[in-house]
């Protein structure tokens, strides 16, 4: 059985092959390595690449023997994987604008609490003062959730290494658990206690640009409001002067 077109046409076919097949690999290998919405458009990639892929198949059987069945499926495969990458496509450019570019709230109950920073060695009166005539929902991110017993109104994220939390270099993790906490809940107060302890593992700049994203998300696109507390005494000044402009001090 020989080629029944030209062999540049053949040639491309393969490079083509190859391609879609990297491709299809690549997004594979990345199978549930993100959170549920980025996972989501993997596996949307996964799905319409194979498709694309076995429609490539068809096409080499295609150049050596031109059957109706080897072209009818070709044009289905095509069909369906172009469109289905174009729907991808989407879902991924509006996965990005959700997340990184956050519009004000219209209509939403606002916080009472903005963005603040609070420069604080006693950090357990300090959060105390702050809750005890609080009636909104607060979420704190900590390494001592026991301190927040007692407080109905409060639920907790443990920051820690051991299992039944969430480790302090996974910054998406709790990007996405902070987020889904004030979509559900308008006018809640989310309380950061532990950026030290975050310093730990992630440099300043890390840290800065998750805290100033997150700044964006929770206050001006969800209305709620953003207290971090920190002992300054571990900050340089450039850093101290970073945090200030991002967050009023309270």
């Amino acid at each position: 059985m020989g080629l029944i077109v030209p062999v540049y046409v053949f040639v491309i076919d393969v490079i083509l092959l190859l391609a879609i097949g990297y491709a299809f690999v690549f997004m594979l290998r990345r199978m549930n390595k993100y959170d549920p919405d980025l996972n989501t458009m993997v596996k949307y990639s996964v799905i319409f690449l194979g498709l694309a892929e076995l429609g490539r198949i068809f096409d080499l059987v295609d150049d050596f023997c031109c059957t109706n069945i080897a072209t009818k499926a070709e044009v289905v495969l095509y069909f369906v994987s172009i469109v289905g990458v174009v729907y991808t496509v989407v879902y991924y450019i509006k996965l990005v604008e959700n997340k990184y570019i956050p519009s004000p709230p219209k209509g939403v109950k606002k916080s009472p609490l903005g963005a603040h920073v609070v420069f604080s060695k006693n950090r357990f009166l300090d959060v105390i003062e702050l809750l005890k005539n609080a009636d909104f929902p607060v979420l704190a991110v900590t390494r001592s959730p026991s301190m927040y017993q007692g407080f109905e109104n409060v639920s907790t994220v443990w920051v820690t290494q051991v299992e039944g939390g969430i480790k302090p270099t996974a910054l998406h993790v709790l990007h996405d658990v902070i987020l889904r906490f004030v979509r559900d809940r308008p006018g809640s107060v989310v309380l950061i206690d532990c950026v030290e302890y975050l310093l730990l593992y992630n440099d300043f700049r890390t840290v800065f640009k998750f805290l100033a994203n997150l700044k964006d998300h929770v206050v001006l696109q969800s209305g709620s409001g953003l207290v971090i507390f920190i002992d300054d005494s571990v900050l340089s000044e450039q850093e101290k002067a970073l945090l200030l402009k991002e967050f009023e001090p309270l």
